[in-house]
């Protein structure tokens, strides 16, 4: 084991590194959030952040009842929170300006160095929706967020879409208002700031069913919907809707079941889950973790090739509980993070504040010795930058720890 001297005690836990095994990220903040349902996660490398959510049964004893981020009248959380991936902390964010009131169920994703939150419900669920595309430039101060002042044809205020960023757009497909369902497809323009929609469903033959909860993925200008479901139904995964953006059309493709082993396996339906999508040697792979089919809920995780449409079932990668209304991200270099959800125990539900994470791929051996380093050393983040530059932690590491001043 190497041993730098530079005043921190190094930790006494051999280091393992462990593909395709699932473990628990044990926390060195005094502070985490608490547990919920509905929230989402995204991640830069540095920061895993986390926005809103849910807990209608948070013991009172364990509430500030003077906190103005939870009541128990309206349980939806007024939090922002980032977690350094290097040093394992929490971080809430005080939101001074824009906090919605609408915080289950948002979608989310990143832009370069921006959050972009879109869409969610407040109390009473479905009768109050929005249609707000909120920013924030990621920093280590207070929370400014921004409401972005956009024109043309707004997509209806609804909650359970899914969103993405692509050559210049901002995507929002399907969700819900609480009452009906769809599978539109809205964009808007980055650089105008004008909404338009790329395809609005009239109930022909051939569009997908309308659904809130699914995730997407997205190779080029294909746009894959990977499950989700409404209120009594959850949607094939067998079944997966390709929207072309180029000619606007859509497929029902047919994907391959797992037929690796003894018996021929496939994923069950199922909404609420979460997906994550990797880019290896061998093409795009999309990684889908738990959900529910309304009846079961599930703990298997589940990967999609999308060159081929194969899916294998991750049979040494399952989560340790079964898990829904969760949220899922990964990194640039293949480590996926599954925060919080729905556990169900003895007929009854339980949310959670756990974190887990999987290498969905080998890293290269440059992410291997930065993880054995920080195993062994855990206080790392106490060294200053210019040491750890000076005895030769590459620079890209050490602004895991540190954040350059932008």
């Amino acid at each position: 084991m190497l041993h730098f001297d530079f005043g921190v005690t190094p930790s006494k836990t051999d280091y393992v590194f462990e593909p395709f095994k699932i473990t628990e990220v044990k926390y060195r903040s005094s502070e985490s959030p608490r547990p919920r349902s509905g929230h989402r996660i995204v991640c830069d490398d540095v920061n895993i952040y986390c926005f809103g959510g849910y807990n209608p049964t948070m013991p009172l004893t364990n509430i500030e009842i003077e906190n103005p981020t939870w009541t128990p009248a309206r349980p939806l959380f007024k939090e922002l929170w980032s977690f350094s991936i290097a040093t394992r902390k929490w971080k809430q964010h005080k939101v001074i300006e824009n906090m919605p009131e609408e915080l289950a169920s948002n979608a989310m994703c990143m832009n370069g160095k921006y959050l972009m939150i879109f869409g969610g419900t407040g109390a009473p669920f479905g009768n109050r929706c929005s249609n707000d595309v909120i920013v924030w430039r990621t920093c280590n101060g207070d929370a400014k967020l921004k409401i972005l002042d956009v024109q043309g044809t707004v997509p209806p205020g609804q909650y359970g879409q899914s969103v993405l960023c692509h050559d210049g757009y901002f995507y929002t497909i399907g969700g819900t208002n609480g009452y009906a369902y769809n599978c539109d497809i809205y964009r808007l323009d980055l650089r105008t700031m004008v909404w338009e929609p790329v395809f609005v469903g009239t109930g022909e033959e051939g569009e997908p069913l309308g659904r809130y909860r699914h995730e997407v993925a997205r190779i080029k200008d294909k746009l894959y919907i990977i499950g989700g479901g409404t209120g009594e139904w959850a949607y094939e995964l067998m079944e997966l809707p390709m929207f072309d953006l180029k000619t606007k059309t859509w497929t029902i493709l047919i994907p391959k079941a797992d037929n690796t082993s003894k018996y021929t396996v496939a994923p069950l339906p199922r909404k609420c889950h979460s997906a994550v999508q990797i880019d290896t040697p061998n093409g795009s792979q999309v990684f889908v973790a738990g959900g529910s089919d309304v009846h079961y809920v599930f703990k298997d995780i589940w990967r999609l090739d999308l060159s081929d449409l194969q899916w294998t079932l991750m049979r040494k990668t399952v989560l340790p509980h079964p898990l829904y209304f969760h949220s899922s991200t990964v990194t640039s270099y293949g480590c996926m993070y599954v925060f919080g959800g729905i556990e169900p125990k003895d007929n009854d539900t339980d949310r959670n504040n756990t974190m887990y994470k999987v290498w969905l791929c080998i890293p290269s051996l440059t992410e291997i010795c930065w993880e054995a380093l920080l195993n062994f050393h855990p206080n790392l983040d106490q060294v200053d930058r210019k040491t750890l530059l000076h005895i030769g932690v590459p620079i890209h590491l050490v602004n895991r720890l540190h954040t350059p001043m932008s």
